[in-house]
């Protein structure tokens, strides 16, 4: 308030009657005069407004009634100060309890941030604002905006180098109340310079303390400039802001975790249906498999079908990694090798054939498969081939064990490959054993399962039983040896008995 000026609070009509009043009581003609006139000063705010005169200047009458003016324009001004300073908390307040109704985290970012933004630029009459939130790599993203430019519409990158970024890293406010009065260097040069700025107020916006984005404010109507109480209320809001950000976020996260482990659960069960496989029984052989995934869906699989001269042909597979991308290319590798089965590949085409089936589904992604591939004849006379797949065992009826690897590139390689095939011929009594890695890389207290202890858990194993009980005998005993532990990969086996001649 500018001295010896009438407060903007008190008319010259509430003015007057009060003068008119007190020189009534005190019976004294008085006047209330301009500052270069004769009298007493009148004191509001600290500061003198008017002078009162009317009698000599000594005169208790006239002091009394100078000091009770006095009281009664500091009383007035005071109380329209509180009436106008309740009337904005008042506004404050609807401004917050609206925008925390408005705040619901069923809505999505960019949604949240334009209820945010709308109630801002009506509440303080803002030209150009913007709602910033900050990217996984720390690049700001407009989330919403008024009146920018449109090279910063909703989803665009903020440059860097701004007012915006320095707030977020520092996470402390920059109130500019007057841009042309700023003496910070250091803030100056980061003022955008495409349009007149006169005032401007950045606040960040904190979730647990941690700065996650900016509301920028740049001039008000009418050219008034921001000031304390806007900074305030805006920092208010941006708390509001950070917990409104964070459960829209965490809402989102926990709806896409539920949408990709719906999907699994389809892919899981698809899985489980395709390698839900009954023993393989045929004249003078049968097959079995097995497959436990070490994820909802695995990257392991097996196959056996029978053949049309009444032997089988049989595969395991392991795609690299796990989840979901591992099987969706198993399943393509799946399909193709029932293709094969059912032309009766031999093992070596069948390899060259899934190598390109891989290469063409994998493209650039890097992810391979290993198999081993088999392929018995009614006799007995079993052809194998390898894709980088572990050595397929042999138990022979006396015991012994062996071992049949020619060590050939796992299909989908870029550089490609070259497979051969092993000849062996079963023997009532033999078995058969493919499996994937992921058995004999199973680590238990005493490290992994390894090629060794497999070889004794089948040498183990009674004579002349079904391919079944082999199977499940040889988890049993990785089982065992993992004591309560859990595979880190999946195990596949898939175990082929020659049975005498009269079948099951």
């Amino acid at each position: 308030m500018s001295p010896w000026a009438l407060p903007p609070e008190i008319t010259r009509e509430e003015l007057d009657g009060w003068v008119a009043s007190l020189a009534a009581v005190s019976g004294l003609p008085l006047v209330a005069g301009l500052a270069d006139g004769p009298g007493l000063p009148v004191v509001a705010s600290g500061e003198p407004i008017l002078r009162l005169a009317g009698a000599a200047e000594d005169d208790p009458r006239l002091r009394a009634a100078a000091a009770l003016l006095s009281s009664l324009c500091e009383s007035h001004v005071a109380r329209r100060d509180l009436v106008a300073q309740t009337a904005r908390l008042w506004k404050e307040l609807n401004f917050l309890t609206g925008v925390a109704t408005a705040l619901s985290p069923d809505a999505t970012v960019e949604e949240t941030a334009g209820r945010l933004l709308t109630r801002i630029v009506r509440l303080l009459g803002v030209s150009r604002a913007s709602i910033l939130l900050s990217r996984e790599d720390g690049r700001l993203c407009v989330a919403a905006a008024r009146g920018v430019a449109l090279d910063l519409a909703p989803g665009s990158l903020v440059p860097p180098g701004g007012i915006a970024e320095r707030v977020l890293r520092s996470g402390q406010p920059i109130l500019v109340a007057d841009v042309d009065a700023l003496e910070d260097v250091d803030v100056l040069p980061l003022l955008h310079r495409e349009t007149r700025t006169r005032s401007f107020l950045s606040v960040p916006i904190l979730s647990a303390g941690v700065p996650i984005g900016v509301i920028n404010m740049t001039d008000r109507a009418g050219e008034r400039p921001f000031g304390a109480d806007d900074l305030k209320l805006i920092s208010a809001l941006s708390d509001q802001a950070g917990i409104a950000f964070a459960n829209v976020r965490i809402l989102a996260e926990v709806r896409r975790a539920e949408g990709i482990r719906r999907e699994l659960a389809v892919a899981a069960r698809i899985q489980r249906a395709l390698l839900a496989q009954p023993p393989v029984w045929v004249p003078g052989l049968s097959a079995f498999g097995v497959c436990e995934p070490a994820a909802w869906v695995g990257g392991d699989s097996f196959q056996a079908w029978p053949r049309r001269d009444g032997g089988i042909w049989g595969a395991v597979c392991d795609v690299s990694g796990q989840g979901l991308p591992a099987a969706l290319l198993l399943s393509s590798a799946h399909a193709a090798l029932r293709g094969m089965a059912a032309a009766d590949l031999p093992p070596v085409e069948a390899a060259r054939a899934l190598h390109q089936a891989v290469l063409s589904e994998a493209g650039d992604s890097g992810r391979f498969v290993t198999a081993a591939l088999l392929r018995v004849d009614r006799g007995g006379k079993a052809r194998l081939a390898s894709l980088g797949s572990p050595p397929v065992l042999l138990r022979r009826a006396g015991g012994a064990i062996e071992g049949f690897s020619r060590g050939g590139a796992p299909a989908g390689f870029p550089q490609g490959g070259t497979w051969e095939e092993d000849e062996v011929t079963l023997s009532p009594g033999d078995r058969l054993v493919l499996h994937t890695d992921g058995l004999v890389e199973a680590d238990g207290p005493s490290g992994p399962f390894g090629e060794d202890r497999l070889r004794q858990a089948l040498a183990s194993r009674p004579e002349r039983e079904p391919a079944e009980s082999t199977a499940r005998g040889i988890l049993e005993a990785l089982r065992s040896f993992l004591a309560g532990r859990e595979a880190p990969d999946d195990v596949t086996l898939l175990v082929v008995s020659r049975l005498e001649e009269k079948g099951p």
